[in-house]
């Protein structure tokens, strides 16, 4: 391309003042918007602010499991340094590792404030996550060398993607960790070609701070992106000569992984935990060009659109790219943006990459086109621009021509309008229902037992609030925390007629006496027809309280045995939190004790002459603590970890 495509001259001061202008505004439009999930009211008023800030839970999606998880991950990194815990207040004990749920960043907000339960920090978090879009986006576009027009471009599409229906989806759904580690991995990505261009503290300190927060974020990331790395690195790894740039691209690199790795090895440690993936959704029965073409992670023919344009803007501006001596970038941002959307039509027509939800990759496929595609329509401008008057009456036409289609396609431009103008709340705060709910648990339940709670699988966005019910309550539970069965330690529960993956219609009473019995269930909380009706057919069950959410349920009371924490011998329950569970008063049978609790590896009790075991127990596959004892004790403390 010519050299005069470079700048349209102004007045430097003025153009500054302009792009910090623009540049204040989008950060400021992104600011607008996320308080909008907060509140109906508008972002001047006091009551987005008042909820941002109020006591009051999320309950959108899995919003209510990371504040669960992420305050007990706060709470023992506050009180003893650890992230890994055991929990007894749901599915008999479970270890809360980083495989389940991603509660990562709560933990981080909730541990800043303290280590508490706190659900205005765990809001504030969810807000400051969404302000970090676009800076994210901004370093990305300085890091590939755009220009300010294509960066106040690239931001504002940016911008307008992450509030499109599969962001919104995921934000309210809980899993935007995804996309916003793709940006990180972006913005990471352009702060590579900063450093190759023009090495220096800032671009090396931009790489290493992108990649702590995409590992962080999600660490399958970064490896699938690695052989674009190493391409660029190929392209571009030749110009310098000597040992330090090279060292420090590789400091950069390893830096990220290196921050990130305590808790890394726990998530690779912890990974036998998880269930297998369960059959994806939304796969397309035939693998055709209409199919894809009419695929729903497209979310409609506007948002297709969209994306065709962005892309193909893209190919241009990687053309461009490759032609001005800037073919390692335009073969990183290029080749990102192919391999993302690969994966994404992968993710609805192939079933190993549906089960892990590849297809919301389209957004940060089109993120990494975004950049491409604002350097084609500056050069576009910036060429009619320096083509005279003729280009410039053309430039003239295609704005006149731009604002005519945006009248005639009227509903088009108030669909983009409207997102851009405001976002539906996310759902805060129990409500009356819910509310009769925790306070009936309250009166009728006590923590001498276990409540055995139905679970419901529900669309993505739809309230999980039952794992906050340890906390408002005091008491625990067997299920209400993992519908979705991620954790073998889910597999007892109780998920849509289904106990332990049998059809409740299928238990015989004594089947359900036993189960009730070996996990300490003294009540039960039933949701769908069937259940309630089976229930209400046991004689060992007896309705006491009807209950509402979103459907109507029934507590039932469990009549049999007395309520104890031991299968087998005595032990009464005095504490259990997640870093001690306190027994007193033991009475082997047989020189054991088997708890009705799940055993865990690194179990340890004190006095040390009590020795931990497991052992199997029906059809659960993780086993019960069997502790082995000579005669009685007044007091053990089990703990599991290092304290």
């Amino acid at each position: 391309m010519d050299e005069r495509l470079n700048e349209i001259k102004a007045p430097a001061g003025w153009r500054r003042l302009f792009v910090l202008t623009a540049l204040a505004g989008l950060f400021a439009w992104q600011g607008w918007l996320t308080l909008g999930l907060f509140g109906p009211g508008e972002p001047w008023t006091d009551e987005p602010w008042s909820r941002l800030l109020d006591d009051e839970p999320i309950l959108s999606g899995a919003h209510p499991q990371h504040l669960y998880l992420g305050w007990l991950g706060a709470h023992s990194l506050w009180e003893s340094g650890r992230l890994c815990v055991l929990d007894p207040a749901f599915q008999a004990v479970f270890p809360k590792t980083p495989i389940f749920n991603g509660s990562r960043p709560a933990e981080v907000f909730l541990y800043l404030a303290g280590g508490s339960y706190n659900p205005a920090a765990y809001k504030v978090g969810v807000a400051l996550t969404c302000l970090l879009v676009p800076l994210l986006l901004w370093m990305a576009c300085r890091g590939a060398g755009l220009n300010d027009a294509a960066t106040i471009a690239a931001t504002a599409v940016g911008i307008l993607l992450w509030w499109g229906p599969a962001g919104r989806a995921a934000l309210e759904a809980g899993e935007s960790e995804l996309l916003l580690a793709s940006l990180a991995l972006l913005a990471h990505m352009a702060m590579l070609v900063r450093f190759d261009r023009a090495p220096g503290f800032w671009a090396w300190f931009g790489m290493f701070a992108t990649g702590c927060l995409g590992w962080f974020l999600q660490p399958l990331l970064f490896p699938i992106a690695l052989p674009l790395l190493l391409i660029y690195y190929l392209s571009a790894g030749s110009r310098h000569a000597g040992f330090s740039w090279h060292f420090c691209l590789l400091l950069a690199e390893a830096g990220g992984l290196a921050v990130n790795l305590p808790w890394l090895l726990d998530w690779v440690g912890y990974w036998w935990l998880r269930s297998p993936l369960p059959a994806a959704n939304d796969m397309l029965p035939h693998r055709t060009f209409a199919t894809l073409w009419n695929a729903p992670l497209w979310s409609g023919s506007v948002e297709r659109g969209l994306a065709v344009g962005l892309l193909g803007s893209a190919a241009g501006g990687a053309l461009i790219w490759n032609q001005t001596r800037e073919r390692p970038a335009a073969r990183l941002f290029g080749l990102g943006a192919a391999f993302l959307l690969i994966l994404a039509f992968l993710g609805v027509s192939w079933e190993p990459l549906g089960k892990v939800g590849t297809s919301i990759l389209l957004v940060p496929a089109l993120w990494f086109a975004a950049l491409p595609a604002a350097h084609a329509w500056t050069c576009l401008v910036r060429w009619l621009y320096h083509q005279g008057d003729p280009g410039r009456a053309l430039l003239v036409g295609v704005v006149i021509l731009a604002i005519g289609a945006g009248a005639w396609f009227r509903d088009v431009t108030l669909f983009f309008a409207q997102r851009g103008m405001h976002v539906e709340p996310l759902q805060i705060g129990l409500g009356g229902k819910r509310t009769e709910v925790v306070n009936a648990l309250v009166a009728y339940t006590s923590p001498d037992a276990r409540i055995l709670w139905e679970d419901r699988r529900m669309a993505r966005a739809a309230p999980r609030w039952s794992a906050l019910l340890p906390i408002l309550t005091e008491r625990s539970f067997m299920g209400g925390l993992d519908p979705d069965g991620i954790i073998e330690h889910s597999s007892i529960s109780f998920v849509d007629e289904a106990l332990e993956g049998k059809p409740i219609g299928a238990w015989s009473d004594h089947a359900l006496e036993e189960y009730c019995r070996r996990y300490n269930v003294g009540w039960a909380v039933c949701w769908t027809e069937r259940t309630t009706k089976r229930f209400r057919e046991w004689p060992g069950a007896e309705a006491i309280a009807e209950l509402g959410d979103d459907v109507p349920g029934t507590l039932f009371l469990i009549r049999g045995a007395p309520h104890s924490f031991t299968v087998k011998g005595q032990a009464k329950l005095v504490h259990a939190d997640a870093h001690h569970i306190t027994l007193a008063d033991l009475v082997p049978e047989n020189g054991v004790i088997v708890l009705s609790m799940h055993h865990q590896t690194g179990l340890r009790a004190t006095p040390g002459r009590v020795q931990v075991e497991s052992q199997q127990s029906g059809r659960d596959p993780i086993g019960f603590i069997r502790l082995r004892v000579a005669g009685p004790v007044a007091r053990v403390t089990l703990t599991w970890g290092d304290r």
